[in-house]
């Protein structure tokens, strides 16, 4: 029987993407499901580069430049070399001017060079006009253009650089054209949470990029995710912050100073996410094609709306916002998730979002107490030990609790609970009603978490472990219930689930994340989640520190499966 708790959850992951792919995802429902898999999945690596790892070259006499992505010379999806990913323009690069030194016009034939600037100060002159150059200046340097640009502070003066050709028939500026980003309107574009900031576009004369953005990610937020066809070139630049990149199936930092391109296979998605308290800042530059990205390409695309998109807070519980209440004579619980009492889309308090399930709480038994003498009626209970030690006695049975075991008291066995120890014994809980016609086991289901392996399930990064499932699991109308583990720098596959799903999570250990539906939050632990059963609002857990985090995965299937 161990063998088969120990693959619960990965089968019970697996019959749910199998069931959700046979009937066709909703639009914008999910990102790929598939596992990871090194021959099919693009090197995401290999599409990020870093002007550090490049080497220095002199443009327009002065102008020391690092190259950060160059020119692709093969299969756009299989880069040579790491960076050499562009198809439609040359390349993205760093320039510096050092403080005191004058760069000029140098010839240039086929390319223009369009600049931000991003630090530093300086002064650049053309046409008998001298303009300041600071932080959000853009403009764009042209065959034959003449100018000198001098660095006039102590600093460095700074540059993120486009070099882009100019094709048949283009016709470039025969003057100067500056604009200052900061002199712009802000908008916040359809990815959810880019909030943008014109630097330079078409009518200041670009040639191929549609212009050159500056985005902001404010505190705790994160982009849509989303992937592109073939044709479209999209190009980021971290330019400021603490910046995290889901990319693919995978997860990175996104050091300042380092770009990537979006590879054109309709699947591999990106999105950039700030989990910091302060913003996030970047450059945007893209040449679109029309077209549909797969059905796994994006999540919903559409701007937050609160009249139409969940409100997730309400569907998350933290047991230290509830009041104690007593179980079993000794017990003291906290509950994180409620019974619904209405909508279920609409719940009327914080944390009543339960439809199948009873109860999903914290519970605590004090050093040296025990509980009464107890015997369920119409429910069965889910012990976790998350800390301390005591035994529970059943029967013949004395089972030692410590963390990692898990209980499944049935229906009609009357059981005691001792705290051996002088600190608490805290535990979490999971109550399930009992289905018609359901014959519970005599004896109490005992199930070592530590003493299983784990199984790598579909949701990309989900390594399981299986507690107790339907069958000769136990259970009655929950399908699984099972610690997961989330290693460093990892996410789960962000998806979601409709009215047949009642997925419950809770956070066992660790500094974790959350995607939930278009918003970000922090995951502390004891805190529990219900995914809106919308079919559209997405969810994924994430690890953005650098050791493992563990969470505890409870699925029900509404037809009783």
């Amino acid at each position: 029987m161990q063998s088969r708790l120990i693959s619960s959850l990965l089968l019970l992951f697996l019959a749910l993407a199998s069931s959700v792919t046979a009937q066709g995802p909703l639009p914008s429902s999910q990102l790929d499901p598939a596992q990871f898999d090194p021959q099919k999945d693009p090197d995401i690596d290999l599409f990020i580069g870093h002007w550090k790892h490049s080497m220095p070259r002199i443009m327009h006499r002065s102008l020391v430049v690092r190259d950060i992505l160059t020119r692709c010379s093969g299969d756009p999806m299989r880069p040579a070399r790491k960076g050499a990913v562009l198809t439609e323009t040359i390349a993205v690069s760093r320039a510096i001017l050092a403080p005191g030194n004058t760069a000029s016009n140098a010839p240039l034939k086929g390319e223009q060079h369009v600049f931000y600037v991003d630090s530093g100060s300086g002064v650049i002159t053309s046409g008998g006009k001298t303009h300041e150059l600071r932080r959000g200046i853009g403009f764009i340097i042209t065959p034959g253009l003449e100018f000198t640009m001098t660095c006039t502070g102590e600093e460095p003066l700074a540059f993120y650089m486009l070099t882009e050709p100019t094709p048949a028939g283009f016709s470039p500026n025969r003057e100067l054209r500056i604009r200052d980003t900061f002199a712009g309107p802000v908008g916040i574009n359809v990815h959810w949470a880019n909030i943008d900031r014109s630097i330079i576009s078409q009518r200041e004369g670009m040639a191929v990029y549609g212009g050159l953005t500056e985005v902001t990610l404010d505190a705790m937020t994160m982009a849509q995710p989303h992937s592109h066809n073939q044709g479209t070139e999209e190009i980021w630049i971290a330019v400021e912050g603490d910046i995290r990149l889901q990319f693919g199936k995978q997860f990175r930092d996104l050091p300042v100073g380092s770009a990537y391109r979006i590879p054109w296979d309709g699947i591999t998605a990106h999105a950039n996410v700030n989990l910091t308290g302060k913003p996030v800042r970047l450059i945007h530059m893209m040449k679109a094609v029309k077209g549909e990205t797969s059905p796994w390409g994006q999540l919903n695309p559409k701007q937050f709306n609160p009249e139409t998109d969940p409100s997730i807070d309400l569907f998350m519980g933290d047991w230290r916002q509830s009041m104690p209440r007593l179980l079993h004579g000794g017990l003291v619980v906290r509950d994180m998730l409620t019974r619904n009492g209405g909508d279920p889309l609409h719940p009327n308090r914080k944390g009543a979002v339960l439809t199948g399930i009873l109860s999903v709480s914290r519970a605590t038994l004090y050093a040296r107490a025990s509980t009464a003498p107890s015997t369920l009626t119409g429910e069965q209970q889910v012990f976790y030990v998350d800390s301390g030690t005591g035994v529970i006695r059943a029967g013949k049975q004395t089972v030692e609790l410590r963390p990692g075991i898990g209980i499944l008291v049935p229906a009609g066995l009357e059981f005691v609970m001792t705290n051996t120890g002088d600190k608490t014994l805290d535990m979490y809980l999971i109550a399930e009603p009992l289905a018609p016609g359901f014959t519970p086991r005599k004896d109490l289901g005992v199930t070592d978490e530590y003493a299983q392996g784990l199984s790598l399930s579909v949701h990309w990064s989900n390594m399981d472990r299986g507690l107790f499932g339907k069958g000769e699991g136990g259970l009655s109308t929950i399908r699984g219930i099972g610690p997961v583990m989330i290693d460093a720098m990892t996410m789960a596959q962000p998806h979601s689930h409709g009215a047949n799903v009642e997925e419950i999570w809770f956070a066992l250990d660790g500094d974790i994340s959350l995607l939930f539906g278009k918003q970000l939050r922090n995951l502390p632990v004891g805190t529990a989640y219900r995914i809106p059963p919308d079919g559209m609002t997405a969810h994924a857990n994430i690890n953005a520190s650098d050791r493992p985090v563990k969470l505890m995965c409870i699925i029900r299937l509404a037809d009783g499966k």
